[in-house]
């Protein structure tokens, strides 16, 4: 299932990958205020998330549950599920929450704006209740995204990654083998060579979303990375010489050509690869359920396409959790943390919502990650992916990068509009967040 992406500007911004649809329902333990047998009363935890659906949805219910029967007497954990659909009802309860200081105890936030929840003092340090062990657990994505001036904020909840789906019928029809060892992954120019010579006969040569949305960061940041560059500087503060360095010009050239070879369709029909339509499709594990619906289509999975003579890597990124700066009860509330992003909760989730674990662990209990095609999947989380940038301006930081590459897409000038996006986030960022 294909999750909605958007992002919203303003004190904070929450970017929607992987993480809500319909349904929801509210959890809580019996009656409230019981004693424990020392005679202590149960401390209340409140915990709000944006509204799921099916499966998604059971998983939380069933582990709010799970974490009252096993903290009866201590801890009582109450869930509230927020609407949103298309709207952002979710944020808006959230701003309000943080002008009034009434947040709950502990929070939901999308992986990138992490950041932003921490330099707005929205969310506190969780360093002193992991453990090392923990830590090292997680895969190094979740740990980079959760990590905001060397302080560790939020866990995620699952993780997320973008692979290269390849229609199995036409590969053999043109004799090509994608490759299944890291080592061997196709370089922007093999995948070039591959689009084109299965761009024939009204069959594009990959399929893969045109927006001036959260897509266009998540997907395409990893190509500046994988040219030995970034959007923004490690320390998140800078974009000058970054997002319009000569490494990063090359990258967006590459997207220019695709687009001005015709490779991809500019427009793009969603179901272009399930239709046979597009010989490779950029997406990922959210498209697999949806795959069944087409039974003529043979798929399967090879590596992100990666700079010649640079290094794999992989998108990454997912909804987090962490404890709100209102919490009166801190410890308790990490609590509720660290069960939501344990090992049972990390593979219980990832096969609640077809999406890659958090925790390196949880794979002991998802062994379809072992084979292919889905082992493509676990190597690029555990070992390459890299998440989006940590960076309190991350809002603004997204939404001119992805405008700008939707516009060298349509022919603009590469380098004027990388110098646009860099000149804008220098100025938010000097503005609103240097000291």
């Amino acid at each position: 299932m294909k999750k909605n992406i958007t992002t919203v500007t303003g004190l904070i911004a929450i970017s929607l990958l992987a993480g809500c649809s319909t349904g929801g329902q509210t959890n809580s333990a019996p009656a409230s205020g019981d004693n424990n047998q020392s005679g202590q009363k149960e401390i209340e935890i409140t915990y709000w998330r944006p509204q799921a659906s099916g499966p998604e949805d059971e998983f939380y219910v069933r582990r709010v549950d799970e974490f009252n029967k096993a903290h009866q007497g201590q801890i009582k954990l109450t869930m509230e599920p927020i609407t949103r659909g298309n709207s952002f009802a979710y944020e808006d309860k959230i701003n309000a929450a943080v002008a009034s200081h009434t947040l709950p105890d502990v929070v939901s936030m999308d992986g990138p704006n992490v950041a932003n929840y921490a330099a707005s003092n929205i969310v506190i340090p969780l360093d002193e209740y992991f453990t090392k062990e923990d830590m090292n657990d997680f895969v190094p994505s979740i740990v980079q995204q959760g990590t905001y001036q060397n302080k560790f904020y939020a866990a995620g909840l699952a993780e997320s990654s973008v692979v290269l789906f390849y229609n199995k019928k036409i590969m053999k029809q043109y004799g090509i083998e994608p490759p299944t060892k890291m080592e061997d992954a196709w370089t922007w120019d093999q995948w070039y060579d591959v689009m084109k010579k299965t761009s024939k006969d009204d069959v594009f040569g990959t399929n893969m979303i045109n927006d001036k949305g959260e897509w266009m960061t998540y997907a395409f940041e990893q190509m500046w990375i994988s040219a030995g560059t970034d959007i923004v500087n490690k320390e998140g503060t800078e974009a000058q010489g970054w997002v319009n360095s000569d490494k990063g010009v090359e990258a967006a050239k590459f997207l220019q050509k695709m687009a001005n070879d015709k490779l991809f369709n500019i427009d793009p029909k969603p179901t272009e690869f399930e239709e046979g339509k597009a010989a490779t499709k950029l997406g990922g594990p959210w498209n697999i359920p949806g795959f069944k619906n087409y039974p003529d289509l043979e798929w399967g999975i090879t590596y992100f396409p990666k700079s010649p003579g640079g290094n794999l890597t992989a998108p990454s990124g997912s909804w987090a959790i962490g404890v709100s700066a209102d919490s009166k009860h801190p410890k308790e509330a990490a609590e509720v943390v660290k069960w939501m992003t344990n090992k049972d909760s990390s593979a219980q989730l990832a096969k609640a919502i077809s999406m890659p674990a958090s925790r390196k662990s949880a794979y002991d209990s998802l062994p379809e990650y072992n084979e292919l095609p889905m082992r493509i999947i676990k190597e690029q989380v555990i070992t390459v992916s890299h998440a989006r940038p940590v960076t309190p301006a991350y809002p603004v930081l997204t939404q001119k990068f992805a405008e700008a590459l939707t516009d060298i897409m349509m022919g603009a000038e590469v380098k004027k509009s990388l110098d646009n996006v860099a000149s804008s986030f220098d100025d938010e960022f000097k503005r609103n967040f240097s000291k």
